[in-house]
């Protein structure tokens, strides 16, 4: 199959890499990491050690239209994205999101219906170089079959046949607002206090202050319509933060690096809707102050 990623960071990059196993893939990203990968090829190390020949470029234009085009921009580019795409993507071109935050598969929706899926994806990647991805854990990924069960069918069998454990799940806004809560709760919290994931299990007020975020974003969930639990989503958080316990969050390496964050699609997003649906968030509220204030902070700096 023709897949091409847009956004290819650090996890489309991986994900690439592991589909071009059986599939003709083209990765869209940056400039350094198109020129290491036209050079040298895209390397994967870590849990998978291989290097892999795909196309690489840095805009989409002129490109053929892809089978499948596999979105996995920070989520406040995705707007940019859909746009940068419209003439990449033929009618029959099957989208799917792999991004963190709310609102990525309504936009998507907004131009390709019931060919756009919304998914998840619990495979961990980290850009060491351009050209460079490290693996870490090959994890799940789930496919959203609500609109299109033959759709998300076909683009399972390519996750299973290049060695990703991939399921299909007809309500995926359980699964998109269970890793919304998780990234909630765990990375806002690490980079106002400048810690790694596992330090938030070892304070009984910094796990407390987790767990009543998480709170808040089930609840505005559930009055949403979303069927979820609150007991199993925060065994969820509690999972990811031991799990990944030796972790820097991506959120916390953004603040540091004086980068934009996606706080306003993870925390704002949720008390965003809460405040329309009448359930008020205010720790979700007071974190996207704060993580906007640093990104307010960086931006004069650089000014």
């Amino acid at each position: 199959m023709r897949v091409c990623i847009f956004g290819a960071g650090s996890l489309g990059s991986a994900l690439g890499g592991m589909l071009a196993r059986s599939n003709q893939v083209t990765l869209v990203g940056r400039r350094a990491h198109v020129a290491a990968i036209r050079k040298h090829g895209l390397a994967l190390v870590g849990d998978v050690r291989r290097t892999v020949n795909v196309e690489a470029h840095q805009k989409p234009e002129g490109l053929d239209p892809p089978e499948l085009l596999i979105v996995t921009t920070k989520a406040y580019d995705t707007e940019d994205a859909v746009q940068a795409c419209r003439t990449l993507a033929s009618r029959n071109t099957m989208v799917l999101t792999l991004q963190n935050g709310l609102g990525n598969l309504e936009l998507l929706r907004t131009w390709k219906g019931s060919n756009a899926f919304g998914g998840t994806t619990t495979l961990g990647a980290n850009l060491v170089a351009p050209g460079k991805i490290r693996i870490s854990g090959l994890g799940e990924t789930v496919i959203g079959s609500d609109l299109n069960p033959e759709g998300a069918k076909k683009i399972c069998r390519l996750f299973r046949e290049s060695g990703l454990a991939v399921q299909i799940q007809s309500d995926v806004d359980a699964a998109i607002w269970t890793k919304v809560a998780v990234s909630a709760s765990i990375n806002p919290l690490t980079a106002v206090l400048r810690i790694e994931n596992g330090a938030l299990l070892l304070s009984r007020p910094i796990s407390r202050m987790m767990l009543e975020v998480c709170r808040e974003a089930v609840s505005i969930g559930v009055a949403n319509g979303v069927s979820l639990s609150f007991p199993a989503v925060m065994k969820s958080v509690r999972a990811v933060a031991k799990n990944t316990s030796g972790n820097r969050s991506s959120m916390l390496q953004d603040v540091e690096r004086g980068k934009r964050t996606e706080i306003g699609q993870i925390n704002g997003a949720i008390w965003n809707l809460g405040d329309r649906l009448g359930s008020p968030a205010p720790l979700n509220k007071a974190l996207w102050a704060m993580i906007s204030s640093f990104e307010r902070e960086a931006t004069s700096q650089k000014a």
